[in-house]
């Protein structure tokens, strides 16, 4: 796409800036978005979107009404805006109102439309600022991650997918809101799916409009949206010191021509939810710690995201060593010690050597491979006589996530596919699947722990553990070389 022109009649290029603003009030935060829109140097008009009538801001255009009695359902009340108006402005915003865009955005943006190929947009990533000044980003968390195979070089700058198509706003020219609306996939009731309706409302562009949306890895800072409410830190997110390290592995990916391959397909191919997709940030998992070894071990971990789980392992006295999910979190493992393989991820057993391990981690992998007992076989060879392998596993059978399962299947059909690999993209997973998968596989299982917590976790202490596989969410199962 071409960026925008002037529009008809005007000497500047002319902006229609929508805010989803719902409440009596006009909040905290959308009178600064309102002085950053006013200080740019072309023709902006900002409309408020709103449950109710009231006054946000002298010139600032009201509008009132939710889509459908769902409260969640009005920021999809721009797109109407957006088709009536769509020849009477260059270009079309759509923010909540707690994130921030200047003009150097709009600058930055305009520059890389002139120079990405046709279908893709230039996106945003949002970043929230600590009390020292340091800054994080709060899109980075759960299964959302930079796909390290889909760096692509334009005009002279770097630009990659991120995953989380999600950062409360985006930005379209004229011709590519057109392109939207006769996609057929922008004039369409308020929907939720993957994304809750508030975040479907800022991603459909990306998700159902046919558009790729990259973000500008060599100038991030210039594509990133302040979210002001900073609510997020210590939360969820990465600082951008970690981040740093991640862009730097994608540029060496592409100017090195170093292998982007992945070690499996974490996303599921489920429409409802995804949360079904592997975590890249899971948090320490206790039932590892309790599953391994009690004297120090050599362990491979098959599966490392992060690193958190990997690291305690280490502190906890054993030498740890691991295989990434992919090339590009494995840049935050090393940040917390952990040592990474240079091993080729389409075929990750290949270049492990007999006999070198004391323990294989199967961390949460088993669960996205096609076979998981051939899986566990081509990693038997790596441990020793005495071995264990320990499979990190996500608890389908407890009474939590049966009670959610359950309410899935009764609200969306497609839930029923879930946990058929060859319709879903990932295996059901319980005791009784896992221990199978290790009977096959020419393992002995010994004991299995499980991570329990709140009242679960009081319920486990107090009948010394006997109700865990009905309360644990995960589970780490170790069993021995037969």
């Amino acid at each position: 796409m071409r960026p925008a022109t002037k529009a008809e009649g005007t000497g500047k290029m002319k902006i229609l800036v929508a805010i989803a603003n719902y409440g009596d009030t006009s909040g905290k935060f959308i009178h600064q978005l309102i002085d950053s829109y006013r200080s740019f140097s072309c023709e902006v008009d900002i409309v408020a979107l709103s449950n109710v009538e009231k006054e946000v801001a002298e010139g600032v255009e009201i509008r009132v009404g939710l889509p459908t009695a769902n409260p969640w359902s009005l920021p999809f009340s721009h797109r109407d805006l957006f088709v009536e108006r769509q020849d009477d402005y260059d270009l079309f915003i759509y923010s909540e109102d707690d994130t921030l865009i200047t003009e150097d955005h709009i600058s930055a943006f305009l520059q890389a439309q002139e120079a990405l190929p046709e279908g893709y947009i230039a996106g945003f990533v949002r970043h929230e600022i600590d009390q020292d000044k340091n800054l994080h980003y709060s899109t980075v968390h759960a299964s959302y991650h930079w796909e390290p195979d889909s760096v692509l070089e334009a005009g002279g700058e770097l630009y990659a997918h991120f995953t989380n198509e999600h950062s409360a706003a985006y930005v379209l020219t004229r011709a590519q809101l057109k392109a939207c609306i006769a996609s057929g996939g922008f004039l369409i009731p308020p929907h939720e799916g993957r994304y809750d309706m508030l975040c479907s409302a800022a991603t459909d562009p990306y998700t159902r409009c046919g558009f790729r949306k990259v973000v500008c890895i060599s100038r991030l800072l210039e594509f990133s949206l302040h979210h002001l409410p900073n609510k997020y830190v210590g939360k969820i997110g990465l600082p951008k010191s970690e981040i740093d390290l991640h862009l730097q592995k994608l540029e060496q990916i592409h100017h090195q021509s170093l292998p982007s391959a992945s070690l499996l397909d974490g996303h599921a191919r489920v429409e409802f939810t995804h949360r079904f997709d592997r975590s890249f940030f899971t948090p320490e998992v206790k039932s590892v710690l309790r599953a391994a070894p009690a004297s120090p071990a050599r362990v491979l971990s098959v599966g490392c995201d992060m690193g958190r789980t990997e690291a305690s392992l280490a502190s906890a006295g054993h030498s740890v060593k691991a295989i990434p999910l992919d090339p590009v979190i494995a840049e935050s493992a090393r940040l917390r010690g952990v040592e990474i393989l240079d091993t080729d991820l389409s075929n990750p057993a290949s270049s492990i050597k007999d006999a070198s391990y004391d323990v294989v981690l199967m961390n949460l992998c088993l669960p996205y491979v096609r076979d998981p007992v051939d899986f566990l076989k081509r990693f038997r060879p790596a441990l020793t006589e005495s071995g264990n392998v320990i499979v990190l596993f996500w608890n389908w059978s407890c009474l939590a996530e049966r009670k959610r399962l359950k309410a899935e299947r009764n609200q969306f059909p497609e839930a029923a596919n879930v946990g058929d690999f060859a319709k879903s993209n990932i295996h059901r997973t319980d005791p009784a699947i896992v221990r199978s998968w290790l009977k096959q596989a020419g393992f002995q299982v010994e004991r299995t722990a499980y991570d329990t917590a709140g009242k679960a976790a009081k319920l486990s202490k107090l009948t010394l553990g006997m109700v865990d596989p009905w309360l644990g969410l995960t589970g780490a199962m170790l069993a021995r070389v037969r």
